[in-house]
């Protein structure tokens, strides 16, 4: 196994005499220089397929450049190739990731597209077949929330507001809007010991309003969820397979070319904010 690596970090290697280029967007770069560095082929070549594997099964409309997916040549954001990756690696397909994608671009606010990014990142928060996302709430040992106690959370209601009721700063902390968070900031949140009652929520993309800057971008703003159930656990799955069967999509030649406007949108978005920070 021969293999030399730039000062930028891309690999040119050679392995079982096929030649692989690879650079630190792929998501097993540190696992492939260490299977290069001590000649194991066998989990080089499984390391770098889960990437292949993606483009094998998208039929022509994912390519795979360097670890990094592309959806009809348009990168697709770190979040979406981190998501499609893991959920690959699980045994998952990408659909639940596209109907994220496709909730995602019906938020009327590009604001707040681009701070769910952030909130996305933490662990424990599973993508619905349908395109949602779980996430988890305190509220008191009534089922009421413990900012007004007045809005009923029992197991399987529905809570909504208007959206206009909903802070969109990010700076303000604490402000107005229905509140959920990943699992670590609820747990410290709750008060387990007096009561409170720790639930798992689903969140419709389209419904996200904010994401504030403090507690590490760990709760999050919106106008309305679902309450789905008592956590037990945190979720250990990137995909959470409800009985609820995810909508029809017809995949023509359309719906290929509206996604891919919608993942130019999105990266326009996020890198946009990346050069305003």
């Amino acid at each position: 196994m021969k293999y030399i690596i730039s000062n930028q970090g891309v690999v040119n290697c050679v392995v079982a005499e096929t030649t692989y280029t690879f650079d630190k967007n792929h998501p097993n770069y540190d696992k492939l220089v260490a299977y290069l560095d001590n000649g194991n082929v066998e989990h080089f070549e499984a390391s770098y397929d889960i990437a292949s594997a993606i483009q094998h099964y998208c039929e022509g409309y994912v390519d795979v450049k360097n670890g990094t997916l592309h959806w009809d040549g348009e990168e697709m954001p770190e979040l979406f190739t981190d998501r499609i990756v893991q959920m690959k690696r699980e045994g998952f397909n990408f659909e639940p990731m596209l109907n994220f994608l496709d909730n995602l671009s019906n938020n009327p606010s590009d604001k707040a597209i681009v701070e769910l990014f952030d909130f996305m990142q933490h662990e424990h928060l599973p993508i619905t077949e349908d395109g949602s996302f779980l996430a988890y709430k305190a509220v008191d040992e009534n089922f009421k929330d413990k900012w007004t106690g007045q809005l009923d959370n029992s197991i399987g209601n529905t809570v909504e507001i208007d959206r206009d009721e909903v802070d969109n700063n990010r700076d303000r902390g604490c402000s107005h809007g229905l509140h959920v968070g990943s699992h670590d900031y609820v747990k410290g949140y709750g008060d387990e010991d007096g009561g409170d009652q720790f639930l798992i929520v689903k969140v419709n993309p389209t419904d996200v309003v904010s994401v504030p800057t403090c507690s590490r971008y760990q709760k999050l703003r919106c106008c309305k969820y679902e309450v789905v159930a008592l956590f037990t656990d945190p979720f250990d799955k990137s995909v959470y397979m409800g009985d609820k069967p995810a909508k029809a999509v017809q995949y023509d030649e359309a719906w290929r070319e509206n996604i891919r406007e919608r993942i130019s949108m999105f990266s326009k978005l996020v890198n946009k904010e990346a050069v305003a920070v």
